[in-house]
């Protein structure tokens, strides 16, 4: 009865699903392209490997980046299906993954278009990475038997919060995962209060750790500050710290926005506010002081050129980003004070001293002062980061070896 409550839920809303895709559509057309796949139609095939199938659900673009060890370790051994939600998710998932990978969107979590999805695909395991809790995914994975695995489990004290007011149906669907991989044994703790079983929970740490490439492309440019997937309100913080700079007037800055749709938006405030910009995309001299980054992919090159990076949704209450990528490629971190989305990665790198929390502009402006002018300090930051993220490496294997084992003993 609970699950039909939800799916009639489900139903009632979904003209304002269609209202919302619609509406994102105008700052980004691949909202509505590949609509279908959201009802579980139009679906792409996969190669005849007969091979067993994995569905791996990433659901936006760090999570696409993060869960690249662990799904292309699976796919050494099994056919991979990941979907996701968001257009730079998907963007991001078709350029890193060979083409016998198949990228969709994710079903909208309906039990008609789930049941439309697994019926086309018949994977033999459902895969969902870090904090992707949707009862019809997971109950009708259930009652068709297929294994669902939480893979890099994680639950902030936010989501876990907004779990605990709907526990009438969260414990129920979790219950009903197969077996889960948490990142700590705080998120174990959070993951019990809401009825998972403790024996089929276990604290593996997190894949994100396992960076799969330290190798990128320097930027042939002036030194530059970097402010990386940043949100609304924080690049007009960055700018203002930027302008306030006392130092050497020759390091640009670079800021890259989570989401690139807004680069024009950007370009105008920082023009408005007296700087010389350009847009990556049109980049062809040093006549500029700031730069905004209007493509994506190339975030690991502009992290291991970068003088220091600034990682965003951080200085305002998004949650924050991943900020192991900088860590392993080697650029000094700079965070704000709104982390909750990586708690426990970042106070590892805070109780290590590997990264500078600031809270506002003027602890931003000495931030970016310290790590210009004392170069040993710099260094400092980035050799402890490094080691933060050497010590918590082998999450991958962990995860991957105990899947490939679970399905290579199932009967074909």
């Amino acid at each position: 009865m609970k699950l039909v409550i939800y799916n009639l839920l489900i139903l009632i809303f979904i003209p304002v699903f269609l209202l919302r895709i619609f509406f994102k559509s105008f700052s980004d057309s691949d909202y509505t392209s590949h609509f279908a796949n959201r009802l579980g139609n139009r679906l792409s095939n996969l190669s005849q490997k007969n091979k067993k199938i994995i569905w791996f659900h990433a659901v936006s673009l760090g999570e696409v980046i993060g869960s690249q060890p662990l799904i292309n370790k699976l796919a050494e051994h099994f056919d991979i299906v990941v979907t996701t939600t968001t257009p730079t998710g998907l963007r991001r998932a078709r350029e890193i993954y060979p083409k016998d990978i198949v990228i969709n969107y994710a079903p909208w979590d309906f039990v008609l278009f789930i049941d439309r999805f697994l019926n086309f695909y018949k994977p033999d395991a459902v895969l969902i990475f870090e904090t992707e809790i949707w009862p019809s995914m997971i109950s009708r994975a259930f009652h068709k038997s297929i294994p669902l695995y939480l893979v890099n489990g994680r639950l902030s004290h936010k989501s876990y919060k907004a779990y605990a007011i709907s526990s009438w149906l969260v414990k129920d669907a979790l219950k009903q995962i197969t077996y889960s991989f948490v990142q700590t044994s705080k998120h174990k703790e959070r993951f019990l209060k809401l009825g998972i079983e403790e024996n089929c929970l276990e604290v593996a740490g997190s894949v994100k750790f396992d960076i799969c490439n330290t190798e990128a492309n320097p930027i042939k440019t002036a030194p530059f500050i970097l402010g990386a997937s940043t949100h609304l309100g924080e690049e007009e913080i960055l700018l203002n710290a930027y302008k306030r700079l006392q130092v050497n007037k020759n390091i640009k800055l670079f800021l890259c926005p989570r989401h690139t749709e807004r680069a024009d938006e950007i370009l105008k405030q920082a023009t408005i506010m007296g700087f010389r910009v350009k847009l990556y995309s049109d980049l062809n001299s040093e006549d500029y002081d700031v730069c905004i980054i209007n493509s994506t992919g190339l975030l690991s090159d502009f992290y291991a050129s970068s003088l220091m990076s600034f990682v965003g949704g951080s200085l305002v209450p998004r949650g924050g980003h991943n900020l192991i990528e900088p860590a392993a490629l080697g650029s000094p971190i700079i965070i704000g004070p709104h982390t909750f989305n990586f708690e426990d990665i970042v106070n590892q790198f805070l109780d290590d001293h590997a990264c500078i929390k600031v809270t506002s502009e003027d602890e931003l402006l000495s931030a970016m002062e310290l790590l210009i002018g004392d170069l040993k300090a710099a260094e400092q930051f980035v050799h402890r980061a490094k080691d933060v993220v050497e010590r918590n490496k082998g999450s991958t294997e962990i995860q991957a070896s105990y899947i490939i084992k679970q399905l290579a003993g199932e009967k074909s």
